[in-house]
């Protein structure tokens, strides 16, 4: 048990960590004087994993989801691709059980070398999977508990929860489809030795996808993201955070009363091991989905950690871990992360 207190509080302390690092980190790069010519304040960037928490599996969102660079008549072309084994269960309220799929396929446009424009089609997915016995094989060997996991049978698909007093199922069983299609601009600037370089991208996201299997929203949606990164005098450390907003009219979904809006905040280091090799860590926040119902009235904090490999002058790989941060009971057990990107 002493293993698991342990193994908790290390995991709860590390937000406060990394947002006390990264705010003294910022402070003392402003301090920094020099000239103001274009000053490399990206290295290969952040990792692009969106939140892999229950609550957007309810609504699923592409906040953080921006191009790596932006060149002037240029096409840019990635693919994503994330998977979370997923077990939220509340006795008598609600259960989560499964494997979640998504992938994006995105393409952009440089109209210059500050803006483009381009659409982003996801695709999800949700299976029984396989790694439940894994998982739980894993939490009793560093005696974490399995939240009555073990309790179901394994590798199953079932999402159900009590609406008015009756219990039913939101989704039972395998689906793969289109997720909603979006629209976007993004617009990018490189900063100095003193400004950050800063990203922002504006997005309309249209109601292709299933809501009723939890593919879409069922009605259409806009974000704005902001990323801002700063290099620290000239080491191979990137300081960088971003601020998300997401708007929904849909506000309910089989009775359960969800947000219109939701906002994310993002922190992180880059450690530029090699010109071609980053190693991030970062951390994502994101505010409540539900207005009232149980732990999806919470917010809800990730930690990814990988790395960045630019392999061509034109392509970048990227690979991340997801683990869950602080509330264990509305995000996803283990997440995985897997990026392409090429500038055809």
């Amino acid at each position: 048990m002493q293993t698991a207190a342990l193994y908790v509080r290390l995991r709860t302390a590390v937000p406060a960590f990394l947002a006390c690092l990264l705010f003294n980190g910022t402070i003392f790069a402003s301090l920094v004087s020099g000239n103001d010519s274009v000053y490399e304040n990206s290295g290969l960037g952040y990792l692009t994993v969106p939140s892999l928490s229950p609550g957007h599996i309810v609504r699923p969102s592409s906040m953080f989801l921006l191009p790596n660079s932006v060149h002037k008549g240029s096409l840019e072309m990635s693919f994503d691709f994330q998977w979370a084994n997923v077990w939220c269960y509340e006795p008598g309220k609600y259960m989560i059980d499964g494997e979640w799929i998504r992938s994006n396929t995105r393409i952009h446009y440089g109209l210059n070398d500050s803006v483009a424009i381009g659409f982003v089609v996801p695709v999800v997915g949700r299976t029984g999977g396989f790694s439940d016995s894994t998982i739980e094989s894993f939490h009793r060997i560093f005696q974490l508990g399995n939240s009555q996991r073990d309790e179901f049978a394994r590798n199953q698909c079932l999402t159900t929860g009590i609406s008015n007093g009756t219990t039913q199922s939101f989704t039972r069983g395998e689906s793969w489809g289109i997720g909603d299609v979006a629209l976007c601009a993004v617009v990018k600037r490189p900063g100095t030795r003193v400004i950050p370089s800063l990203t922002l991208q504006f997005q309309l996201s249209l109601p292709t996808g299933d809501d009723e299997q939890l593919e879409g929203l069922g009605s259409p949606s806009i974000s704005v993201s902001a990323v801002a990164s700063k290099r620290l005098w000239s080491s191979p450390v990137i300081v960088f955070g971003g601020a998300g907003f997401f708007y929904c009219e849909d506000s309910e979904l089989s009775g359960m009363k969800l947000h219109r809006e939701e906002y994310s905040g993002l922190l992180g280091i880059e450690y530029e091991y090699t010109s071609s090799l980053s190693l991030v860590i970062q951390s994502l926040g994101s505010s409540a989905v539900a207005v009232d119902y149980y732990e999806f009235s919470k917010p809800c904090y990730e930690l990814s950690f990988g790395a960045k490999w630019r392999i061509s002058d034109s392509a970048t790989v990227e690979f991340a871990v997801v683990e869950n941060m602080v509330s264990f009971k509305n995000s996803s057990d283990i997440g995985m992360h897997l990026a392409v990107s090429r500038r055809l």
